[in-house]
């Protein structure tokens, strides 16, 4: 058992290890669970691939950045450590439904990513702690999760996805469903706001955003490539909406924002 904590925290940096996917927030909504049989058991497996994502929320340029995808879970959920899920624990259980605790990363954005960026300083590194409650009964889905931020930003976030799960073959899994994001004002403020300083520095008129929406679509394809070897591909596409899409860095950008992922795992446990 400690040697399975251990190895958790050690693979805690893997999740942190890719600012492109943490700052724009949509990597982990768009990726299907790697999966593993027995829910009562310890699931212990790793992934690592490529990710096709915006400089920042809003950008119309892209980069690619290698990532690395843990799943680590305790019997019935009890601690996880997860690319899709972040890090936390289910507290409550009652047949398909739970509900918990999660932290997440968000990481920061320099000023020096994007030529649009320029003048307007760096965010630094912020964690989003909060609840989440989900349902899943092997066909729908779905979760919801509020998280309060801090470090780099002190807004509210709310994000819900919900997915419909097909076995087109017994070695090909597919899911697809809505993404929706909100964020408050202090969150929306600190990506896509314009200060008085901040206008001084980069040309642009100052701007206070009222909150931050986001809606979108996700698809994923699991395709089990022997007993542990897993290839994964996700991607979603969707919308800067609410009062951050008026914001010069989106002007400078697009609204319609999207990612796409594709990574080999390999199951250690069960």
């Amino acid at each position: 058992m400690r040697s399975i904590l251990r190895a958790a925290a050690a693979l805690l940096p893997c999740l942190l290890g890719a600012p492109a996917l943490a700052q724009t927030g949509l990597a982990p909504q768009a990726a299907p669970a790697i999966g593993a049989p027995g829910f009562d058991r310890w699931r212990v497996a790793i992934g690592a691939g490529v990710l096709f994502s915006p400089d920042y929320l809003g950008s119309n340029d892209w980069r690619v950045t290698p990532i690395a995808a843990p799943e680590v879970r305790a019997p019935f959920d009890t601690f996880f450590l997860s690319f899709r899920d972040g890090l936390g624990g289910t507290l409550l259980r009652e047949g398909p439904f739970s509900a918990g605790l999660v932290l997440r990363p968000r990481f920061g954005r320099d000023q020096d990513d994007n030529d649009a960026l320029r003048g307007m300083g760096d965010i630094r590194l912020a964690g989003e702690a909060g609840g989440f409650v989900s349902y899943s009964d092997g066909t729908y889905l779905a979760r919801a999760e509020l998280r309060q931020g801090f470090g780099g930003h002190s807004g509210i976030l709310a994000d819900v996805r919900l997915d419909r799960v097909f076995r087109a073959r017994p070695d090909l899994i597919l899911s697809a469903g809505p993404r929706l994001s909100w964020g408050s004002r202090d969150f929306a403020e600190t990506y896509f706001g314009v200060t008085e300083d901040q206008s001084r520095r980069s040309g642009y008129a100052p701007f206070r955003p009222s909150d931050y929406w986001f809606a979108g679509v996700a698809v994923g394809a699991t395709y089990l490539l022997s007993e542990r070897w897993t290839a994964i591909a996700f991607g979603e596409v969707g919308r800067i909406l609410g009062g951050a899409a008026d914001s010069p860095l989106v002007d400078r950008g697009t609204p319609t924002q999207g990612v796409v992922g594709l990574t080999i795992a390999y199951r250690f446990l069960p």
